[in-house]
């Protein structure tokens, strides 16, 4: 009996001693990748809801479309974040965006800023919330982008312009509530149109290009707008392609370095193997031990 406890015992240490190798071994191959720096070139995508629902795979969203298109080329990072103004991006999402950026996290070498619809609500409307003054978004749109070139030097910055807005679609919206706010609107066109032209003011005050997207659905006629959008403010798939081709333009001829960076591919396409290494019966990348 002494000797089967004594091999009880030792069988847990053994146990113990071997799963603390174990968990030392794991720690190990955790902060060595965490170690590890990104290299290849990194867009970073930042917004609200408009850039949320961009990953939205039931909305074909532009960043969807942008990683279709250039996956082999670049990683995208998205920040989209619904509800969210310039007010409260730069008090609860700048501070750890400029954390993560300094310490390597990642380096994106375009960044986009398209904040701005949930600036422009109603300052009397059912979001007044969210509401943020004329005045105040274009300072914070410049602060917005002196944080990011304080943070990522060589970073290329792209402002967009809040989107246009269905009045009809958002009218009955409000009408088919059931609470105090029934009829009560959010958004219009008109007051995106202010806000819209602010951040192309801002964005000639910070030397950065923009993508005036309520300029150029507004060209449009009414019914063929309102056509790209699915819910009066958020784009349907048609809408998005737009966008994605409008953006994808604007940052080719804006940047050249980074027009460069996006035509080259980190791995080959696969054509170059099977003319230059086929499978021949003697080239296994099989090993025996």
């Amino acid at each position: 009996m002494a000797s089967l406890n004594l091999f009880r015992v030792l069988l847990l240490v053994a146990t113990v001693a071997s799963n603390a190798s174990w968990s030392i071994a794991q720690e190990a191959v955790v902060t060595t990748a965490a170690d590890i720096k990104p290299n290849r070139p990194q867009i970073l995508f930042t917004g609200d809801s408009i850039t949320e629902q961009a990953t939205d795979p039931a909305f074909s969203g532009y960043v969807l479309l942008a990683q279709y298109e250039l996956l082999n080329s670049l990683d995208f990072i998205i920040r989209g974040l619904s509800g969210y103004n310039t007010r409260w991006w730069l008090k609860y999402v700048q501070p750890t965006l400029n954390e993560e950026l300094k310490s390597g996290t990642y380096k994106p070498f375009v960044i986009t800023i398209w904040l701005g619809s949930n600036d422009a609500t109603l300052p009397d409307g059912r979001h007044a919330d969210m509401h943020v003054p004329l005045e105040d978004y274009s300072n914070n749109l410049l602060e917005i982008v002196a944080s990011f070139r304080a943070s990522v030097p060589d970073a290329n910055i792209v402002m967009i312009t809040p989107p246009p807005v269905d009045d009809a679609a958002r009218a009955k919206e409000a009408q088919a509530l059931t609470d105090a706010d029934k009829g009560v609107l959010d958004r219009s066109n008109a007051m995106a149109g202010q806000y819209a032209r602010a951040c192309v003011e801002a964005a000639a005050k910070a030397k950065v290009p923009v993508l005036d997207l309520y300029s150029h659905f507004n060209n449009m006629t009414t019914a063929k707008r309102n056509s790209y959008l699915q819910d009066g403010l958020h784009f349907s798939k048609s809408g998005h392609v737009i966008v994605f081709e409008m953006l994808l333009k604007l940052i080719r001829k804006e940047f050249p370095d980074v027009n460069k960076k996006i035509d080259v591919w980190q791995y080959p396409f696969v054509d170059k193997w099977r003319k230059e290494d086929p499978w021949n019966g003697s080239n296994r990348t099989a090993t025996t031990s």
